[in-house]
């Protein structure tokens, strides 16, 4: 049974700080139509988030199947990228098979010969890019993407998840920090913690079996998230910036890590490395589930302030 409001304000009053009740919201974590507080706390919201024993959480594409609508999804954006792709086949041979053409018409066959070899070079370079993002096929390009899946998201488990208060939206770091493990240890601020990755990905999806948070439909949701990635984009986004089933905003900016307690990973994005670079929806989509993981071990680099963010909880 979920907890009632009265019971929350309870358990929020006896951590004894300071903690201002806004106003009740309606969720609909595991499924379930429900009832919790909004709650301040200096600058910063929480969101009092029930937990749940056995919630299934991570992935695998043997034992996981899509849902229609992130597959008819996926499978017009293999529809548009082979046609893209196509057209870029076919304009380069055109305007090479002119240039041949007057060379040949002008007697100059080295040039002709030289063109004709540039030709094949270029196609085949075009080809390979095509088949690399997965847009040769229908078969290969969901073979990619398992192939994806099953190398950046989490296993598939069960675990036990308490009940916790969640900062509804995470922050930025405030300065740059060496190494994961010195943000990680300076961001545990009791009474506050970082969630693990359990934990993160238990109140990302909102206790959801779907690999989205928002649902099953890639509908809208690409044309959101490449938005995202153009310069000077002022557009609102209304399915990546709505909130979670608790009410959480989160998973919503692939150029944004979530720090999480564990040295090993980040959670919610990549830096924005796979949208900035252009790569295709096989390796842009999965950064939007809660179960990506943004490998971090081996990290040579400081972690900068304007990437990495994290979102503080207290476990009840």
């Amino acid at each position: 049974m979920p907890a009632s409001l009265d019971m929350i304000r309870s358990r929020v009053q006896a951590l004894g700080m300071d903690f201002r009740f806004i106003k009740p919201i309606k969720t609909t974590g595991n499924g379930v139509e429900g009832e919790t507080w909004l709650l301040g706390y200096e600058d910063s919201q929480f969101i009092f988030v029930p937990g749940k024993k056995g919630v299934t959480l991570g992935w695998d594409t043997g034992k996981c199947p899509l849902g229609s609508g992130v597959l008819e999804g996926l499978q017009k954006e293999f529809a548009l990228g082979h046609e893209y792709y196509q057209g870029r086949l076919e304009k380069l041979e055109s305007n090479y098979q002119k240039e041949i053409a007057q060379a040949a018409e002008a007697g100059d066959q080295a040039k002709a010969d030289k063109l004709r070899a540039q030709l094949a070079e270029g196609l085949e370079g075009q080809r390979e890019t095509m088949k690399e993002n997965g847009y040769t096929s229908w078969e290969g390009f969901l073979s990619k993407w398992n192939e994806h899946l099953a190398r950046c998201l989490s296993p598939l488990r069960t675990a036990d998840i308490g009940d916790m208060l969640v900062e509804v939206d995470s922050c930025y770091l405030e300065e740059d920090f060496p190494t994961l493990e010195q943000a990680v240890r300076s961001l545990k601020k009791a009474p506050f913690t970082l969630a693990t990755e359990d934990e993160w990905e238990y109140i990302c999806n909102g206790g959801m079996g779907t690999l989205f948070r928002w649902g099953d439909t890639l509908q809208g949701v690409l044309e959101e998230i490449y938005r995202r990635g153009a310069v000077g984009d002022t557009e609102e986004s209304p399915i990546l910036e709505q909130p979670n089933p608790w009410g959480l905003f989160i998973a919503y900016d692939s150029y944004q890590n979530e720090i999480i307690d564990d040295l090993s990973y980040t959670k919610g994005g990549d830096g924005g490395g796979s949208l900035c670079g252009g790569d295709g929806a096989i390796y842009v989509l999965p950064c939007y589930t809660a179960f990506y993981r943004y490998p971090m071990e081996g990290r040579k680099y400081p972690l900068s302030k304007n990437y990495f963010s994290y979102r503080r909880i207290i476990r009840l």
